[in-house]
């Protein structure tokens, strides 16, 4: 069931200081209602009808409605940024996928985990993945109306019958070519995502797939294959498994042939697989060109070669001398060893890399995203030691409060093991500065402290 917004406009978190918005008098808390007298109902209708130079404003503060008149330069932002949805304005999934790792969750933690959005607004805002089966004719339209492109859309299969029983036999129709063929007419641009469960939407059935999806290729950019991803927690859900190493290095394999082809064909590789199956598969990363730009690296497309090639460069270009940190990195099994070669290359033998075990999830979880405080606190009890520090990457903390998946915080995880923690942003620059302290300049004290909120701050690993 879908969840509906019954408040108007949209709320103003932070102002910039000396911009349009600023001088206009706009605050936070302010909720505005209508831009030159079109109604609000969301971001997207904000940007959508505040391009413009000139502004008048309808707002509402502390209960009361005025106008506002705003007016900035050409190209100019505007200077604000906008409240979050709440829970209850984002469109909610009805379907129940049978890899859907929302329902491989224990029971027990905080509400906002076990939110399934299927929001188009959030697809085309942040990149997140929407079904589109049960978009509305009116949602339709206004994705047209307005231009929403790209959309990150969750295929997983092309055949009617076959994705109908991967979404969980839902109520409504789970064909999907058509909804793709019409938003390609109306010329919305698309990323199209496989989630592969192997015996379920392999083999034949992958083949047909990506063919049936290439025909709609510019409108269609790509196509990208995931591997499923399992936890201990799969309580009366369909028996599912993941890729074993034989079948990860034929995906491999396959997709490479298909790269060539659609290459030849469509000027495009336009069929991409994740960076977990060729760690898998222990097949060579393929060049950074391969990946025609990284469009969904943040899908785990890429985003490995993008860091390693970023910590490359930056290494090239940093040529003042530096200290080694003695120093703990954390991330998952799947990419220590990578990390560990980098780390060894920058820090040399005062780099230290833990591939934290997930317990919490178990199964085949093995990225440092979903790495619990506990987790950590406990597999770092049993090295002889840490060094000065031990280096979080800020993908594992979620929320606004900066907390581990488990509720612990990154300061509580520092009282635990007895030595600060940083947590810090994953970059190529950061992974240098967590490492090294570069001697005469500033730059060599970006990450600080055991401050749950240093989530600006640069560091390690994907």
């Amino acid at each position: 069931m879908k969840n509906r917004s019954s408040a108007e406009g949209v709320v103003i978190s932070a102002v910039r200081p000396r911009t349009a918005a600023a001088v206009a008098g706009l605050r936070p808390g302010d909720r505005v209602l209508a831009i030159n007298g079109h109604m609000l109902r969301d971001a997207i209708d904000f940007q959508f009808h505040g391009g413009d130079e000139c502004l008048a404003l309808s707002i509402e503060r502390d209960g009361v409605r005025r106008a506002l008149r705003l007016v900035r330069r050409a190209g100019a932002p505007l200077g604000i940024e906008l409240e979050a949805p709440r829970a209850a304005e984002i469109s909610t999934c009805a379907n129940k996928c049978v890899f859907c790792f929302i329902h491989q969750l224990p029971k027990g933690m905080r509400r906002s985990l076990y939110v399934k959005d299927d929001d188009f607004r959030l697809s085309f805002l942040h990149g997140n993945y929407i079904t589109l089966t049960d978009l509305e004719e009116a949602e339709l339209e206004r994705i047209v109306e307005q231009r929403l492109s790209p959309l990150y859309v969750s295929v997983h299969a092309t055949d009617p019958a076959l994705r109908w029983e991967l979404l969980g036999r839902p109520r409504v129709s789970a064909e999907i070519l058509p909804r793709l063929e019409r938003l390609a007419k109306a010329g919305i641009r698309m990323h199209a995502q496989i989630v592969l469960c192997p015996g379920l939407n392999d083999g034949a059935h992958l083949e047909r797939t990506v063919r049936e999806l290439a025909p709609l290729h510019p409108h269609v950019a790509t196509t990208a294959i995931v591997p499923v991803g399992l936890t201990r927690h799969r309580e009366r859900l369909p028996a599912l498994r993941t890729l074993n190493d034989d079948e990860a290095r034929d995906l491999v394999a396959r997709v490479a042939a298909w790269q060539r082809e659609f290459r030849e064909r469509l000027g495009r590789r336009f069929v991409f697989v994740g960076d977990e199956v060729y760690l898998q598969s222990g097949v060579p990363l393929p060049e950074s060109d391969a990946y025609e730009g990284f469009p969904v690296a943040e899908d785990g497309i890429g985003l490995v070669r993008r860091f390693e090639d970023g910590v490359a460069r930056t290494l090239r270009r940093r040529r003042l001398p530096r200290v080694p940190r003695e120093v703990t990195l954390i991330t998952g099994t799947l990419y220590a060893p990578r990390l560990a070669r980098l780390a060894a290359a920058i820090g040399g033998p005062a780099a230290r890399v833990a591939a934290v075990p997930n317990r919490f999830f178990g199964g085949t979880v093995s990225v440092a995203g979903l790495l619990t405080g506990e987790d950590i606190a406990r597999h770092l009890a049993t090295l002889p030691t840490l060094g000065e520090a031990v280096v979080i990457p800020a993908v594992a903390l979620r929320d606004r409060d900066g907390v581990f998946l488990d509720d612990m915080t990154a300061r509580q995880l520092a009282d635990a093991i007895g030595v600060p923690v940083r947590v810090v942003e994953p970059s190529p620059g950061g992974l240098l500065a967590a490492l090294t302290a570069t001697t005469g300049h500033p730059g060599g004290r970006a990450a600080r402290g055991a401050d749950p909120a240093a989530g600006n701050t640069p560091c390690c690993g994907p």
